[in-house]
């Protein structure tokens, strides 16, 4: 990613750390194909892993019409669905049974 994919992928985890739908929804609408929504941070989660943790349904929603890969396991080995049911984020966790079921399984 070139220096300017960097500064958007910046404002893309500055919005989901701050809880930012309206600035994350810009982000990812405006810089489509420039921001990694699947990518992980210094400790091993993704903007899904956090916002799950976080209890956003809001975002959980969006980074997953956008693309975030509700399969994808942290760095200790607990994928979002994980980390929802665990938090006790009960809406968070039928959002991606749901939302699992309509994926095709990986091969």
């Amino acid at each position: 990613m070139n220096a300017s994919g960097n500064k958007y992928q910046k404002g893309f985890l500055d919005a989901v750390r701050n809880g930012d739908t309206a600035e994350l929804k810009k982000i990812l609408e405006c810089r489509e194909g420039k921001v990694n929504v699947n990518s992980f941070d210094t400790e091993g989660q993704t903007a899904l892993h956090q916002s799950c943790m976080n209890g956003n349904l809001k975002l959980v929603k969006l980074l997953v019409k956008f693309g975030a890969d509700t399969r994808l396991a942290n760095s200790d080995g607990w994928n979002p669905l994980h980390i929802a049911a665990f938090s006790g984020h009960q809406d968070i966790t039928l959002y991606l049974l749901h939302a699992n079921r309509t994926i095709p399984p990986k091969r």
